[in-house]
């Protein structure tokens, strides 16, 4: 597994340009934490902003539960992540 570190803006970067629809991530922003499968990576305009949306299918829900995050919302509360791409070597990132 791949350690970095990265500001809040890398992260939010890396996490826009890497992070693909059937990978797995583990989330850590605020006091929430999130583990599972991405659904959907939504890029739409939001009330005549930019936007960043992340739909993650959580694990182990015995609801079957999804959670949207607004990435850009939280990005100054995002404290680490794991990414687990479909095809690739995991990378464990911590926000500094």
């Amino acid at each position: 597994m791949k350690e970095i570190e990265l500001t809040t803006q890398e992260a939010v970067k890396y996490l826009k340009e890497n992070v693909k629809m059937h990978d797995r991530i583990e989330i850590a922003y605020d006091r929430i934490f999130a583990e599972g499968e991405v659904l959907n990576v939504d890029f739409s305009e939001y009330f005549g902003k930019p936007g960043f949306k992340m739909l993650v299918s959580l694990d182990e829900s015995e609801l079957g539960a999804t959670v949207e995050i607004d990435v850009y919302e939280v990005e100054e509360d995002i404290i680490e992540f794991i990414h687990y791409p479909k095809d690739g070597e995991a990378v464990d990132v911590t926000v500094i």
